[in-house]
């Protein structure tokens, strides 16, 4: 199975239309997006006008959720036997949520499967179309994370491509319009991206054609590892304090921060069943720094296995993505890293300061431009 597709004629291919039907009566075809991550999932079945503010797509939480024993009838939404998404956070009190994904791969494939079904009924419900979805996945996805992830699609999907998640949103935030002015910095020509997910942070060099193994990187440092640092420091610093993972990621998402330590941050909590504020900034800022460190170090490996005529430039358009991009200050504290350590004129920009389907969009300007012998079938 591969998962590369022509360069770059692919991506400027003239893409048909995913309401057309063929002469023969086969079914129509619909194009899908998908950023398939390890917390939060988006799907995009159409692309916005040039210039519009419409954000494409629908986020959703990737788990599933099986009823605990004994669950009463009625108490459970059309005492349903599985639960996803929205509706399973909603209803986590009764059920056992699994995470099908774990470092941005396959870690549950009947959880992964029914999840994608999921997926294919929300955007298909009759199942009358020919589906053909691009999956954004980690840098550095192995043959057995390919196999699981095409295993798993199987059923729910008609047709599938696996692209690498930072070209896609390298791709995704790519603005054609502007392609060919001279005041605009494309992102696809030359650029570092840096997309800091949940399970992984992957790194990518784009160059103007799909990624080459060696223009790709993965670490398992992101922000589940943020969130079991910033625990554990929150313990050491309040013993009496038992909160769940699932807080104290809302603690790292609403305060998070790099650079010198803050205080101020206080945050509520039960002790023994009374609210209790306690203050949690050094610990968010801890946790967020160890993150930033890791990236800052793995971005010194990657600039220098880049070609020595591109690096100047590459390091003028290093683009940081995914939900860890939207920690206060990591822009700016990673390039006074780089500064600091000798680079010349680094130059790091967030992708968009607030929240936009990159990947997922990317993946659907791929799908829409795909050849129809460049499908791996399902």
């Amino acid at each position: 199975m591969t998962d590369n597709i022509d360069e770059p004629e692919a991506e400027e291919a003239n893409p048909p239309s995913d309401t057309s039907a063929s002469a023969d009566g086969k079914k129509r075809k619909m194009y899908v997006g998908l950023d398939l991550g390890t917390l939060l999932s988006c799907v995009v079945t159409k692309l916005t006008k040039p210039g519009s503010d419409d954000v494409p797509g629908e986020l959703i939480p990737t788990v599933v959720g099986y009823p605990e024993d004994g669950i009463l009838a009625g108490i459970l939404p059309g005492n349903s036997s599985m639960l996803h998404g929205e509706e399973a956070m909603a209803n986590q009190l009764h059920l056992r949520l699994v995470h099908p994904l774990s470092d941005g791969v396959v870690q549950d494939v009947d959880a992964t499967k029914s999840f994608l079904n999921y997926l294919r009924d929300k955007i298909d419900p009759e199942r009358k179309r020919e589906v053909l979805c691009v999956v954004g996945i980690p840098a550095e996805a192995d043959a057995e994370a390919k196999e699981n992830l095409k295993k798993a699609a199987t059923g729910a999907f008609d047709g599938v491509l696996f692209i690498p998640e930072p070209f896609l949103a390298a791709l995704g935030m790519r603005d054609e319009e502007q392609v060919g002015n001279p005041d605009y910095q494309d992102p696809v020509s030359n650029s570092l991206f840096v997309d800091i997910g949940a399970g992984t942070t992957d790194f990518c060099i784009v160059q103007g054609y799909f990624p080459k193994p060696e223009d790709l990187m993965s670490i398992p440092f992101a922000g589940n590892e943020v969130d079991v640092i910033l625990d554990q420091a929150i313990r050491e610093a309040y013993p009496e304090v038992e909160v769940p993972l699932s807080m104290i990621r809302d603690f790292k998402e609403s305060y998070s921060y790099v650079g010198e330590s803050e205080s101020g941050v206080r945050v509520k909590v039960p002790v023994e069943g009374k609210p209790r504020k306690i203050e949690v900034g050094k610990q968010v800022g801890g946790a967020c720094n160890q993150l930033l460190e890791e990236v800052f170090e793995t971005i010194k490996k990657v600039i220098a296995v880049a070609s020595p005529e591109s690096v100047f430039s590459l390091l003028q358009n290093i683009v940081l993505t995914g939900g860890g991009s939207r920690i206060r200050n990591i822009d700016q504290e990673l390039q006074r890293l780089l500064l600091d350590d000798g680079y010349e004129d680094p130059e790091v920009r967030i992708s968009a300061r607030e929240v936009k389907p990159f990947v997922a969009i990317g993946a659907m300007k791929v799908a829409k431009a795909a050849r129809e012998d460049q499908w791996v079938r399902l």
